[in-house]
């Protein structure tokens, strides 16, 4: 093997490693923004659920402070502060899971799909 095709192989090897080596890191990242978008959907809808269901009797949502009853402005508070609570305890969560997929290998083996047809339509 001449030393031109020996360069050229080093550059083919090179750029094959360089090309998986970019897979997997846009791979892992690919993973760890979808999970990040997944796990803050789950908690936030969570809460707009508790919010829609209860929010209005419970803490007056959606009304002025001066519409509401003495017991709303302190289940407001109360509320305020539990979501408050939730939130940062999600969103610790959510760090960590980011942290814990950086510990792994990931790649992105792409979605797939197997289609077979029946023996009288081929």
């Amino acid at each position: 093997m001449s030393e031109k095709d020996k360069n050229l192989l080093e550059i083919r090897n090179k750029s094959k490693a360089d090309r998986i080596n970019k897979i997997r890191v846009d791979s892992k990242d690919r993973l760890k923004e979808i999970s990040k978008k997944k796990f803050e959907t789950c908690f936030i809808f969570c809460l707009a659920e508790f919010e829609t269901t209860f929010g209005k009797e419970l803490w007056g949502h959606g009304l002025q402070d001066d519409e509401l009853t003495e017991a709303q402005l302190k289940n407001r508070d109360l509320w305020t502060k539990l979501r408050k609570d939730i939130l940062n305890k999600g969103n610790t969560q959510r760090r960590a899971l980011v942290a814990e997929i950086d510990l792994h290998n990931v790649e992105f083996e792409g979605y797939r799909m197997n289609l077979v047809g029946d023996k009288e339509n081929g």
